[in-house]
């Protein structure tokens, strides 16, 4: 039983380190970068901002649907002062009615009729000429619904629709341009932990071999066939070399630190690099430049976006001519009003009103605005075209530097490919020579020196060449 269960809890133990150990190459680490980076994340919002804004422009065209109510209460209802309209028609039947009795009073010598008439003479007399009058009621409630359609706009709309869809193309482009950006300083930041490993194993090989020349030097010593000062060199090589091994492990430390925020992890995970530096021919190598520098002004979301930004600057031109132009809107409204001096209303306090009309605005003035506009857009389109002829120069230059880096690293990976085998037979040599008397121990130190440096220049080599040619795939928006 209890061996079950120690062979239970060690299969457990190397699951877990398994489970934290992350075994990773070059395509891997791309995939886990473009998850976890946030600068991806934010781009990618971006493109879906820029979908929602094609969305709301492309809402301008469609009629706007709005039901309405109010309540509006007159605290103290306004009057208005209008001709009495009273006294034209009232005025001569009571003149004549009064002088008819006051004649009937003279006739008969009757004061009651020449009272009366004089008093029908003296209400003309007494009749203003303007009547103040209030109109409405105290509660006024009113709801229904309205519809507005633009019908013509000065060409607005459509416009506003065409630089949204050039907005999400943008987006797109930026999240292309920060994807291959992305990938690049992965292959960059892989291609360094890969070198820095190389770099260290480089060290450790050359503390190896100086560790076994001491320890011959040692026996020929203690034989007699070594001098003191051969011994002193030994033990010399040995304490120099092992300040390079612990700077070569830091580095590698520091590589993988760096690896581990490129890929976004929230802490250094124990990664284990899968892959190794290496030269592997690239068909980008066999391509002439000119076809480089052509595929990347081609293919490099920098020109597109500016591209599209000249489209918006035309569209925005177009906008602001438009501006002149008259506006036409559709409007029709369908309502329900009321009037009441308290709040108890019923249906029968309400009319149906039902309405139509179009409207016509035209521009006439106002203070050049429209014309400082249409002059902005004129100088952006312009700016546009500037800004294109600089990114083209900038994208050459790039694809120019790329491509010759490329071609003198490959040409240092020849050459230091061939030094290796040289400074590998010249150490085995010194080795064999020394042990048969023939070569001093300097020889042996200075073959194993010239061996290291071999070694470390040809990895250098490769990290420039795979760095290059990474460059190259970035600058043509390969990868």
């Amino acid at each position: 039983m209890k061996c079950k269960t120690i062979i239970f809890l060690l299969i457990f133990i190397v699951g877990v380190i398994q489970a934290e150990t992350l075994v990773l190459d070059l395509e891997t680490a791309k995939e886990i970068a473009l998850q976890n980076n946030p600068t991806i994340k934010i781009a990618e919002k971006g493109v879906n901002r820029a979908k929602s804004q094609i969305v709301e422009a492309r809402s301008g065209m469609f009629p706007a649907i709005n039901a309405f109510s109010s309540l509006d209460h007159a605290w103290d209802l306004q009057k208005n002062v209008i001709p009495n309209f009273l006294k034209p028609s009232l005025a001569p039947t009571n003149l004549e009615i009064g002088n008819a009795l006051l004649a009937l009073g003279d006739q008969f010598d009757n004061q009651e009729l020449r009272d009366r008439g004089m008093g029908m003479i003296q209400s003309v007399e007494m009749m203003p000429d303007y009547l103040e009058m209030a109109f409405g009621l105290e509660n006024t409630l009113v709801y229904g619904v309205q519809l507005q359609q633009p019908l013509f706009t000065g060409g607005a709309i459509y416009n506003g629709y065409k630089i949204s869809k050039l907005g999400l193309e943008i987006a797109e482009k930026q999240l292309e341009a920060v994807t291959q950006s992305l990938l690049d300083n992965v292959t960059r930041t892989y291609y360094f932990a890969l070198f820095a490993k190389s770099a260290m194993e480089v060290s450790s090989e050359a503390l190896v071999s100086a560790e076994e020349n001491l320890a011959l030097v040692q026996k020929f010593f203690d034989s007699g066939k070594a001098s003191k000062l051969d011994l002193l060199r030994a033990e010399v090589e040995v304490a120099n070399l092992k300040p390079s091994v612990i700077s070569a492990e830091n580095n590698l430390e520091m590589a993988f630190s760096r690896l581990n925020i490129t890929l976004g992890f929230e802490s250094n995970k124990d990664i284990v690099l899968s892959d190794k530096l290496e030269y592997k021919e690239c068909d980008l190598q066999k391509t002439a430049l000119e076809e480089l520098v052509r595929i990347a002004k081609l293919n490099r979301p920098e020109m597109a976006i500016l591209e599209n930004q000249k489209k918006i600057a035309n569209r925005q031109l177009a906008i602001s001519k438009g501006s002149f132009l008259p506006t036409v809107a559709l409007g029709t409204t369908y309502q329900y009003l009321g009037m009441r001096n308290d709040l108890e209303y019923t249906g029968d306090d309400f009319n149906k009103s039902f309405n139509t009309s179009i409207s016509l605005s035209i521009p006439l003035f106002e203070g050049f605005r429209k014309s400082s506009k249409i002059q902005q857009a004129k100088i952006l389109t312009g700016e546009m075209n500037d800004q294109l002829n600089s990114a083209g120069d900038g994208i050459q230059m790039e694809v120019e530097s790329a491509y010759f880096l490329m071609k003198e690293a490959e040409k240092k990976v020849e050459t230091q490919g061939k030094t290796i085998e040289q400074a590998q037979e010249a150490l085995r040599l010194a080795n064999l020579m020394y042990k048969e008397g023939a070569a001093t121990q300097l020889d042996v130190l200075n073959s194993n020196l010239a061996l290291k440096s071999a070694k470390m220049n040809y990895q250098q080599s490769l990290l420039e060449f795979n760095n290059a040619i990474s460059q190259l795939k970035k600058a043509i928006n390969k990868q």
